[in-house]
């Protein structure tokens, strides 16, 4: 019996097009160039549309000629050159662009880099879309940045994801000010005031969980080191990071495989050792949970995109 393949004829003429594979259930897989965690797309002078879709990037539309339409949530937004739009990772979208139109179009991934602490305090802002039109006064300062972002990420120099997360951070960073100072509530700013300072004793715990993924962590001994009772740690997982406690620990593990996975030709089976699953089959569930396809069909697709 003649074995299917793990990745279609259709998915190939897909990464082809982009390196993009839309599941059925609008979950959308994104592939990136060797050693990042970014992509940019560009373009130019032809019409566009994607259906509705989410992915574990964020994704940032910047139109450089005519416009752009966007449905979140059921709002539609119209970007118009010169202004920005960030959708946040896993909310399902859309995208159109008329005939004519030029865009550049950027995908990241909230990844360790995004686990300081003030993004915690900053989660209203950061899992709602933003958008800058050309109004608002942070928008010609973020999109000069997010344009640098274009060409460092385009100019292959070594570093250049290093290079293009600090952008990234600067940017968070100035819409973060803002929106403490125009959008905030009182009571947020008391909140996130309060998150800051007790927040020190929980990023030690997560530095713990970013450090040593790879042993056999619970939330029991975790709390043990940290110092809290079980329960409240599980709270301040929820209330600093939206994830709980196994869901933070899956994500950095998958994240470290997608290295391997990439990067060398080690075994899965050894990749999710190293990774911290014991076993195969709990490699497989969270990788596909996670990513939208297996490890062995990521190590596919990743090798696929590197010979386009």
């Amino acid at each position: 019996m003649k074995q299917k393949p793990l990745v279609s004829q259709e998915d190939k003429e897909q990464f082809h097009m982009g390196f993009r594979v839309l599941k059925e259930d609008q979950h959308e897989f994104i592939t990136y160039p060797a050693n990042t965690s970014i992509r940019v797309w560009r373009s130019i002078n032809e019409a566009d549309s994607y259906a509705p879709h989410f992915h574990s990037a964020v994704e940032v539309l910047i139109p450089l000629e005519g416009e752009l339409f966007s449905v979140i949530d059921k709002t539609e937004y119209c970007v118009k050159k010169g202004e920005v739009l960030i959708i946040p990772a896993g909310c399902t979208h859309s995208l159109r662009m008329e005939l004519g139109s030029m865009r550049d179009l950027i995908l990241f991934e909230m990844n360790n880099v995004f686990t300081l602490k003030e993004f915690g305090a900053f989660r209203q802002m950061t899992s709602r879309p933003i958008y800058l039109d050309m109004d608002h006064p942070m928008r010609q300062s973020v999109r000069e940045k997010l344009m640098e972002v274009v060409d460092v990420h385009r100019s292959g120099k070594m570093l250049r994801n290093m290079h293009c997360y600090a952008l990234l951070l600067e940017i968070y960073a100035q819409l973060g000010e803002n929106y403490l100072a125009t959008s905030a509530t009182q009571t947020e700013v008391n909140a996130i005031n309060r998150q800051l300072s007790g927040e020190d004793a929980f990023n030690r715990a997560l530095d713990y969980v970013n450090e040593n993924y790879m042993d056999d962590l619970t939330l029991d001994g975790l709390a043990a080191y940290a110092g809290f009772s079980r329960y409240t740690l599980s709270r301040m997982f929820r209330q600093h990071t939206g994830q709980t406690f196994t869901q933070c620990l899956n994500q950095r593990r998958v994240a470290m495989a997608q290295e391997l996975l990439a990067g060398t030709r080690m075994p899965v089976t050894q990749v999710a050792l190293q990774c911290g699953f014991n076993s195969i089959a709990t490699f497989n569930r969270v990788f596909r949970d996670i990513r939208g396809c297996t490890p062995t069909q990521y190590r596919l697709i990743y090798d696929e995109s590197q010979r386009k």
